[in-house]
This record gives C-alpha cells, sequence and structure tokens, in this order.
C-alpha cells in the first residue's frame, strides 16, 4: 500500500510538471491580449500628445490633450498649431462626435466613417478613439513567436466575431513576453491586403508601468505616408471628473 501510494503520489507530481510546462508553452491566448490590453490603455488616462503627419509632399504638426475611461470614454482637444485649436474629438460608448469651433458645429461621426483619417492622419477615427474592442469583438488565436527591437513576443491572429462592430478584417499583434506590451499592430481589410502597420516604440518607466511613448503608423497603401504619435505628461488611474466627456466640454474656450 505504501508503494502504491508513493507511485500515486509520484505520478500527480510528474503530471503536475507536465501541465506546468504545457501550460508555459501554451498560454491562454484570451489573456494575453486582455493583458496587453489593459497594459497599453490603463483603466483611466490623461496627458499630451504631439501628432507629425508626413506625406511625400507635406508635412504638419498637432498638438493635443487627451483624457480616457477604459473602455467606454474618450475625449481628444486639439491645442496646437492656433488655426486647429479648439478642435475636439468626444466618444461615449459606441457614439462619436467632431467639434469644430471655426464654425462652431459639433458633428455626429456614423460608424461608416470610423476608417476615415483623423485630422488628416494615418490613424482612423477608431485608432485613436478605440470604438472597437480587441478584447471583445475579436477572437484570438497564437501564432507562434517572434523578435521585435531584440523583445521576445507572442504572435497573435485577432480575427472578427460574427456581427462584430468592427472595421478590420484582421489583425495580427506582436505582444512582448515579458510584461504583454504590444509592440506591432497590422491592420489588414476584409480581402486580406495588408493596409498599415502601427509600430510601439520608446518604451520607458511612466507613472508606475511601461509604457511606449512613441506610435508610428505606416501606411503600406500610400507609400511614404506615415504618422508619429508621441506621448508625454501621461497619467494612468486618476479619477477623471465626469464634466469632461460631455459636448459641452467640446466648445470651451482653451
Amino acid at each position: 500500500l505504501r508503494l502504491q501510494c508513493e507511485k500515486a503520489l509520484f505520478i500527480g507530481f510528474v503530471l503536475g510538471l507536465i501541465n506546468g510546462s504545457l501550460r508555459a508553452q501554451n498560454p491562454n491566448v484570451d489573456d494575453i491580449v486582455e493583458k496587453s490590453d489593459l497594459a497599453l490603455r490603463a483603466k483611466t488616462q490623461e496627458g499630451k500628445g504631439v501628432m507629425t503627419v508626413h506625406t511625400p509632399d507635406w508635412e504638419r504638426t498637432l498638438e493635443m490633450d487627451y483624457w480616457s475611461v477604459n473602455p467606454d470614454k474618450e475625449f481628444i482637444r486639439i491645442t496646437g498649431p492656433a488655426k486647429e485649436a479648439g478642435t475636439s474629438t468626444l466618444r461615449i460608448g459606441s457614439n462619436m462626435w467632431n467639434y469644430l469651433p471655426q464654425v462652431e458645429r459639433v458633428i455626429k461621426i456614423p460608424p461608416s466613417l470610423m476608417l476615415q483619417p483623423w485630422m488628416g492622419s494615418d490613424f482612423t477615427n477608431d485608432d485613436l478613439v478605440k470604438e472597437s474592442s480587441l478584447v471583445n469583438d475579436y477572437t484570438h488565436r497564437l501564432d507562434g513567436e517572434a523578435t521585435e527591437d531584440g523583445d521576445a513576443c507572442y504572435r497573435v491572429i485577432a480575427t472578427p466575431k460574427p456581427g462584430a462592430p468592427v472595421v478590420w478584417g484582421r489583425q495580427v499583434l506582436t505582444i512582448r513576453k515579458s510584461d504583454c506590451l504590444p509592440r506591432r499592430q497590422q491592420f489588414y481589410d476584409d480581402k486580406g491586403h495588408l493596409q498599415k502597420v502601427l509600430t510601439y516604440e520608446e518604451i520607458h518607466p511612466v507613472d508606475g508601468r511601461n509604457y511606449p511613448l512613441h506610435w508610428k503608423m505606416v501606411s503600406v497603401t500610400k507609400p511614404g505616408h506615415e504618422t508619429l504619435l508621441i506621448y508625454r505628461d501621461l497619467k494612468f488611474d486618476r479619477p477623471i471628473p465626469e464634466r469632461i466627456f460631455s459636448q459641452q466640454n467640446m466648445k470651451r474656450p482653451l
């Protein structure tokens, strides 16, 4: 009986090692994507940004302030240059509005325009305000491993769920193993053609977490078109007043 118990304990120990090894080799891909989303967006977030849009013919730079409550609310206000200052974008749930101070009008953005460029950049309306959710609107499949700028990463294929309100036919995510920060994101249309690539660069400690301060979006279909978004003065998981997320706030003078 003693030998049988020792044998059972030994078998249980070996099976535990095998199961632990399998879990390490085959991590839960949904958990990886959720941790990546939270690492990037936090529960709340506020800060400033400088966006430089580059094309073969011209270049422009925008300065902005922004606030977000994940996953429901986003507010962005352009603060410079002077001719763009006061232009604002607000999202609450699936509803999105732009405010144009030149004509003093609030314009609702229909879902059909979520793929349109935001302020002439290579980021779309959906990219900036995240109306669709990688966590909830896509199914995820682990597709091996990759290396991005020396970081060991997971490679994840994200495919839209039936009927999900998404604008992309597929996304390919490269997520750093050490902390689940995204390093690269590839966007495909519904015909499987790669449209653009977003890389997350200049990762530094910010307000108690690692964060990529440079987001670089490069168009595949428009050679020479790219947009660099640089974040600064970031704060995470701090209370944000409810009045920020209102159409009245969109109209507030700078």
